[in-house]
């Protein structure tokens, strides 16, 4: 094959694969979008293979992710030429150079058997995420990006996504990968007989119909309202809560959460109420006015406040983090979760001794990373709280469980997002953790959008982007274990080990 052939099907399968992800999330394509890639690089020399997988990544970030160029204008105020560099850098440092290293170990699987190709392949992805979303995650290094994993294209696919609850994410990704690589390979095997390409559509489809046996199996007993839930609501304010602090926003915006929180008090009386990440504009801890203020709303219905806001840690160089507080109706801080894992250049800044760095992004406020804490009281249950980016680490999910938390809550700041596909993601990705654990979840997003999931990912009720809402449902305490959170990402390292002993087959195969 030809290079000028091979580039167009890396770039169409970088379009098929995209499209499946929001915003018009055409979950279908998630099965076929990788084959034309798979086909190529078969096909093709070395060097033109490489090629392909640069065009590839570089398409398909640009499609899945291109909310990060954006941000980098509205968020640090720089020049679209510097948005455009920085966002590159970021696409090929935390994206591209994995998709080249799962081509590279593709293309060493040719010489096993054609049966055996879906599987491996899909094994070798599913090594590739493992390590794109593990990869040095509790140092302060910018090399991992647990983004738009082959698995949250179907996080809409209910009956498919149920296996996450045994295999993690990773097990709906070695599924959709499987589909691909066997399509590729009855492609690039057109002439066989019709016996071995049967036994392998058979083989490549395989995982994907054992999960959906498992999940309608799942989805037939997917009912809990027999067990008695307690009534929440979720504010969405839809205001600036500034991407940077400044002086004119301290204290700001806490008058339309007070209404909107008057509103669900009147109309659904809930228990619990949740404001997103860094509602309160302040710091909690040195306003008493503003608490008392709070305090008196919440005595309207005798409940409970879970809210986001900065906490500032007392000394010479006090330490700021971002936190979230549950609040009872005396105004009381009944408990605090400070956020552990920070979002790069936005809260922290790796190698920050850099002048680059610095000149660059120094005119942002930075956060300290958090200690490991238990899970919050609150009169719904113990509450795991995942702040933002934290909900895209299945493993920060598990951990929370493991705690002994018996629901999720994603508090999240979207409104500095111009991309609402990429809310509509960071959502997507928050729905998994809830069918990973089996909790139900409660996303509080500034912008958008809103929700209360249950258990198997069902959204109860959701807000749309961009608007001012109330929305409240009912959620239930669960102190259930699904096998994934008892063996963690134990699939995942099965199919690392897989990839390995798989090159390795290839090789002697290839030898003999």
């Amino acid at each position: 094959m030809r290079l000028a052939v091979g580039l167009p099907l890396a770039a169409a399968s970088a379009v098929l694969s995209a499209l499946a992800f929001p915003p018009l999330e055409w979950s279908p394509l998630g099965f076929v979008g990788l084959a034309p890639l798979l086909v190529a690089l078969r096909r093709l020399r070395l060097r033109d293979a490489l090629l392909c997988l640069f065009l590839w990544g570089e398409i398909f970030w640009f499609l899945v992710a291109n909310a990060l160029r954006a941000a980098v204008e509205v968020y640090f105020l720089q020049p679209p030429w510097f948005s455009w560099l920085f966002a590159i850098a970021v696409w090929t440092g935390t994206g591209t150079i994995y998709s080249v290293g799962f081509g590279l170990v593709y293309r060493q699987l040719a010489p096993l058997r054609a049966t055996l190709q879906p599987l491996v392949a899909a094994a070798a992805w599913v090594a590739f995420e493992l390590v794109r979303g593990r990869l040095l995650t509790d140092l302060d290094l910018f090399v991992s990006a647990p983004w738009a994993l082959a698995a949250y294209s179907q996080v809409g696919f209910a009956m498919l996504m149920q296996v996450a609850s045994l295999t993690g994410i990773y097990g709906v990704s070695f599924a959709l990968v499987a589909a691909n690589a066997a399509l590729a390979e009855l492609w690039l095997r057109r002439g066989d007989g019709a016996t071995s390409r049967w036994a392998l559509a058979l083989v490549g489809a395989l995982p994907t119909v054992a999960a959906l046996v498992f999940g309608a199996l799942v989805l037939r007993d997917a009912d809990d309202r027999a067990t008695p839930g307690v009534a929440v609501a979720v504010v969405q304010a839809d205001v600036d809560i500034g991407a940077r602090f400044r002086p004119e926003l301290y204290g700001k915006n806490l008058d339309p959460h007070l209404r909107l929180t008057l509103q669900a008090l009147d109309e659904v009386r809930p228990a619990l109420v949740f404001w997103p990440e860094l509602a309160l504009t302040f710091h909690l801890e040195e306003e008493p006015v503003y608490r008392n203020t709070i305090a008196r709303v919440l005595a309207e219905g005798r409940a409970e406040l879970v809210a986001g806001g900065p906490w500032g840690a007392p000394g010479e160089a006090p330490l700021y983090t971002n936190s979230v507080f549950v609040l009872d109706a005396q105004g009381e801080v009944r408990g605090r979760y400070d956020k552990q894992v920070l979002v790069p250049f936005a809260e922290y800044t790796p190698a920050g001794g850099l002048d680059f760095v610095r000149r660059n992004f120094g005119r942002v406020r930075y956060y300290s990373r958090g200690p490991q804490s238990a899970p919050l009281e609150t009169l719904a249950g113990l509450a795991g709280i995942a702040v933002c980016n934290e909900v895209f680490q299945p493993e920060l999910a598990r951990r929370r469980v493991l705690d002994g938390a018996e629901f999720l809550v994603n508090p999240s700041n979207d409104t500095w997002i111009s991309e609402r596909s990429w809310s509509r993601l960071t959502f997507q990705m928050a729905r998994a953790r809830a069918i990973e654990q089996r909790r139900y979840l409660v996303r509080a997003s500034t912008s958008g959008p809103s929700a209360i999931v249950d258990p198997w990912g069902r959204i109860q009720i959701q807000s749309e982007p961009d608007s001012r809402a109330v929305i409240a449902g009912k959620i239930r305490a669960r102190s259930d274990l699904t096998l994934y959170a008892r063996m963690g990402d134990t699939f995942a390292l099965l199919c690392v080990a897989g990839t390995g002993a798989g090159v390795l087959a290839a090789r002697w195969r290839a030898r003999g």
